[in-house]
């Protein structure tokens, strides 16, 4: 496949452009952190943080809570029969910012804005009951004597609490649009038709530096996807694909010992295929917390191929002249259909928010890479 040197640039500034926009904290972090709580309670607890209210939740438990304005934010809890001291939190930096602003810089104006650049110096927690049923005098502890920093949950318990939490309410529309490339299925019959033109007319690749991507397709897909529960949801994509490709075959008799001999001749072949496809598709969502949901797809439908090969050569008469006059013109075209295929065993959808980041790792109709971004209502 050709690509001109705009259309690198093009690509380029979509990739900058997306990276400005997100960070590493922001995407990974999210808007909100979690807080983890056990305590030696046996009877329900409410929790009131700034993100959420926690009704008759049983210890140990997960919480939610804005980043913003980290730093000294209060957890409040209460039961029926005891009080409890607030949990006072402190701040300390996120190793993804600072791996945000080693990287590149200017997406760390986000994680300012966001506070993503801040975490919770400590995250876990581990309450007892007052021993006077009165209100504690929550805003002036300093050094709260009923709730101490803990680290006695396990990875497992983390794990299982954080599922636990996952909001009953989530996003159940999504619609994206990516950009593939990469080797993809439409691959071998584009080459094994320019193959058989090639060989016939004793034709090769026309060099150029644009061709960084060989005779694969660039691919635009949109897709809209309906979550069905947290595991599993179903969709249709549509995919739209681009390869061209230069071929020569020069003989030149430039020279004055060969000048008269017989007149020389350029061959020149362009190459261009176009591919249309539209897949249902399934996805399985295998991993989700806080902004980030990693999942896998499969995908079958039906791909139409167009290919189209234009021959021209071009006599050349002596030394002094250049292309004196086109002798031959030809024009080979196809067309196929096929089952369209899709597998991706690794997919990622990053943000808390309305606008996720999304990329895929597979092979198919939308080929091996796809990045891009997507809408979730």
């Amino acid at each position: 496949m050709k690509i001109s040197l705009s259309a690198i640039i093009k690509m380029f500034l979509m990739v900058i452009g997306t990276i400005s926009v997100t960070s590493c904290a922001t995407m990974f972090s999210g808007f909100k952190a979690d807080i983890f709580i056990d305590g030696d309670i046996d009877e329900p607890v409410t929790i009131n943080s700034s993100a959420a209210t926690y009704e008759d939740v049983t210890l140990p438990t997960v919480v939610e809570v804005k980043r913003r304005q980290l730093n000294g934010q209060h957890i409040q809890i209460s039961s029926e029969h005891h009080t409890f001291d607030d949990i006072v939190l402190e701040k300390t930096l996120n190793e993804w910012a600072l791996l945000s602003a080693l990287s590149y810089g200017m997406p760390v104006c986000i994680d300012l804005l966001t506070n993503a650049v801040s975490k919770p110096k400590h995250n876990q927690f581990f309450i007892t009951p007052l021993e006077s049923i009165a209100a504690a005098d929550s805003l002036n502890a300093t050094l709260p004597r009923s709730v101490v920093p803990s680290s006695a949950l396990d990875f497992a318990t983390k794990t299982r609490l954080r599922s636990e939490r996952l909001f009953t309410k989530f996003p159940r529309h999504e619609i994206n649009g990516t950009f593939g490339f990469g080797s993809n299925q439409a691959d071998h019959l584009t080459k094994q038709f320019a193959d058989n033109i090639l060989q016939r007319y004793h034709m090769e690749t026309e060099v150029e530096c644009g061709d960084i991507f060989g005779d694969s397709y660039f691919i635009g897909k949109i897709e809209y996807h309906y979550r069905l529960n947290r595991k599993w949801d179903i969709g249709a994509l549509m995919a739209w694909g681009e390869s061209s490709m230069d071929y020569t075959d020069e003989y030149y008799y430039m020279d004055e010992q060969h000048k008269d001999d017989y007149p020389g001749h350029i061959t020149l072949g362009y190459h261009k295929g176009s591919s249309f496809t539209f897949a249902p598709s399934v996805r399985y969502t295998w991993y989700e917390k806080g902004a980030c949901r990693y999942y896998s797809r499969v995908a079958l439908g039906l791909l139409r191929n167009h290919l189209t090969f234009s021959l021209n050569e071009w006599i050349f008469n002596g030394p002094n002249e250049r292309y004196c006059y086109k002798d031959k013109e030809k024009h080979f075209e196809k067309t196929n259909w096929r089952m369209a295929y899709q597998f991706s065993p690794i997919g990622m959808s990053v943000g808390a928010g309305p606008v996720r980041f999304i990329a895929e790792l597979g092979y198919g109709c939308l080929g091996v890479c796809n990045i891009g971004l997507g809408i979730c209502f």
